[in-house]
């Protein structure tokens, strides 16, 4: 697979530009990170930035910002969506060679200006990537400087410490280096004693125990350019662990919406997905949220009414309705019920059935209520917030509109407050809380029916002329995408869509 349009021409602007820099880690499987598969690790020259940044602009990169526990001076995120594929590109810039421990990179390493003039121009890949004689020597210092207490427990219980893409790293890096090379070039980095170390590690397959001897002699070479004393690096790694995992419990078990990746500098957002059945509404929604959930802070949020996960007030009412199967026939036309009879006339089967319409009504109210607080304040953090449909007031009795007026204003079944009360619900919701983006995927009744044949014909119908002819508040920009095109194609457009909003 060749690399994805946007970086060959991130590469080719840079060269244009005169811009210097070079991929300069990992580059065993570099043709991943062209690939859009890995991050980008660019060094590039900081004295350059501004010409960078304006590059960055003009191919289609945006800045991200890392929460506080995963940024590091001298390291910027820089994310673009490839225009041909809508796959998520991660540039990880480096304006220094930032190494050390894992949440701490305590030591600011003065080689760049060597790696950058040694750089080699990759033809296969189109890009510069480091010298492998001084890469193998980064490699190395990197594994010495990261080493722990813990990994040496890892040594003492005979686990594997080097492994996987290390190991791949380290080997075909050997294949390709220059004994006597990087013998000059570790005495000029790192002295004579680190030196003959390292030729040691390169000569043992890289173990653990070369390593670790490796660690002491390396942190002495290297003193000059450590960032903190060794009581300050220890206390901020631990509070930027702390922090770390804090914000991972609170998401985990306490589904508290908090940054735990990037976010964008411009602040959350929120997006809605709206389409009948048939659109690929699901599909879509899923698909945006998987793939930007790799690199940036996503919250999926479900706001219809039936395959998504109902509050605790409202699971009584979905265990209920799929007991009687009182479900299938409200899903199965809101907007068409048949008259009610008369209330001295009404069977008990149909007062229940009114009975469960109206509690359901009731608790799903507060419900999106409650959901869309949420998103909002997830939006507030910086979050992106993914929608699968959105509350609206114009439709009444169905496509997440009220449920209580069953398509009219007059409905003798339900009194007329309640009904007014959920309507100014719906309405203070769609009008007081709307969505900053909406992706409206539109098909014809045809293809709609095509694609799920089960559904009632009227209802689709009624359906897709209903999304078609919502209309949003003039701060919500509104996206139409022809839905019966190939899903690939549609997919692509919602992703650049989206992209464009962040």
């Amino acid at each position: 697979m060749p690399p994805l349009l946007v970086v060959r021409d991130l590469t080719a602007q840079l060269e244009q530009q005169n811009i210097r820099y070079c991929h300069w880690k990992s580059n065993e499987h570099v043709d991943a990170a062209v690939e859009g598969k890995t991050d980008l690790d660019v060094l590039v020259d900081k004295s350059q930035k501004a010409n960078l940044e304006e590059v960055l602009s003009e191919v289609g990169f945006k800045y991200f910002e890392a929460i506080s526990c995963r940024r590091y001076v001298g390291i910027e995120d820089y994310l673009a969506i490839d225009p041909e594929t809508g796959i998520l590109v991660h540039l990880h810039l480096h304006y220094t060679l930032e190494m050390g421990e894992k949440n701490l990179k305590g030591y600011d390493l003065p080689w760049d200006e060597l790696v950058l003039s040694s750089r080699i121009y990759d033809s296969e890949h189109h890009i510069y990537i480091s010298e492998p004689n001084i890469e193998i020597i980064i490699l190395i210092v990197r594994a010495a400087l990261k080493v722990r207490t813990r990994d040496r427990l890892q040594r003492w219980l005979k686990h594997d410490y080097f492994k996987g893409d290390f190991i791949r790293e380290f080997r075909w890096l050997k294949d390709r280096i220059d004994l006597d090379k990087v013998r000059h070039l570790s005495e000029k980095l790192l002295g004579i004693a680190a030196t003959n170390l390292v030729l040691e590690v390169i000569g043992s397959e890289s173990k653990l125990k070369k390593i670790l001897r490796l660690n002491n002699p390396i942190q002495v070479a290297l003193q000059p350019y450590r960032r903190y004393h060794p009581l300050v690096a220890t206390g901020l790694r631990w509070q930027r662990e702390s922090e770390n995992l804090f914000y991972q419990i609170l998401r985990k078990y306490f589904q508290v919406p908090v940054p735990a990746r990037r976010t964008p500098v411009g602040g959350g957002v929120m997006i809605a997905v709206l389409g009948a059945d048939g659109s690929g509404k699901s599909t879509i929604t899923a698909a945006i949220v998987k793939g930007l959930s790799k690199k940036l802070d996503v919250m999926p949020v479900y706001l219809g009414s039936g395959d998504g996960t109902a509050s605790w007030f409202r699971m009584p009412l979905v265990w209920a309705t799929r007991s009687t199967k009182l479900r299938s026939k409200r899903s199965a036309n809101l907007a068409t019920l048949k008259a009610n009879p008369s209330p001295g006339k009404a069977s008990s089967k149909s007062k229940l059935a009114h009975l469960v319409k109206l509690l359901w009504a009731i608790t799903l109210v507060y419900e999106k209520e409650n959901k869309l607080k949420q998103s909002r304040q997830a939006s507030d953090r910086g979050m992106i917030i993914i929608s699968d449909r959105y509350p609206q007031s114009q439709v009444l009795g169905f496509n997440d509109g009220p449920l209580l007026s069953n398509g009219s204003n007059h409905s003798p079944t339900f009194p007329r407050s309640l009904r007014q009360w959920e309507f100014d619900h719906y309405q203070h919701m769609a009008e007081k809380m709307p969505p900053d983006l909406v992706i409206k995927l539109n098909v014809t009744p045809e293809v709609a029916l095509a694609r799920k044949p089960e559904s009632p014909a009227e209802v689709v119908r009624q359906k897709v002329d209903a999304i078609r002819a919502l209309e949003f508040p003039a701060q919500t920009i509104v996206v139409n995408i022809d839905a019966t095109q190939p899903l690939d194609e549609v997919l692509l457009k919602a992703k650049q869509a989206v992209w464009e909003t962040l």
